[in-house]
């Protein structure tokens, strides 16, 4: 799993085709965006914290749905999803794709 910039410098998720669910999603909805990245990491916060039960939202083209116990992302459109076992997992990713927005200057 490779967090990298593609030719034209777009962000993109290099990755197996098991995990192109969440590569779509982070390339399709949260996109060059730290504030997009930071709510989603801010419901991740809130539902391991117990402050809410679970949160879900719907982006430009997926649907995200964090339990406690899991995280699962669908796409509206090909109606193919990824359960990702835990919020640490998914949080994870989405650190790594702030820092790989960063690196590129990204500030907001």
């Amino acid at each position: 799993m490779n967090f990298i910039f593609d030719k034209q410098g777009y962000p993109i998720l290099d990755v197996d085709y098991q995990y192109h669910v969440l590569a779509d999603f982070l390339s399709g909805d949260v996109q060059g965006s730290i504030f997009g990245v930071n709510e989603y990491i801010a419901a991740c916060n809130d539902v391991s914290s117990g402050r809410i039960p679970t949160w879900s939202g719907t982006g430009n083209a997926h649907t995200v749905t964090i339990k406690k116990d899991s995280v699962n992302i669908f796409n509206e459109y090909s109606e193919e999803e990824l359960d990702i076992s835990s919020i640490d997992e998914f949080k994870s990713y989405l650190e790594n794709w702030k820092k790989l927005l960063i690196s590129n200057g990204v500030t907001e």
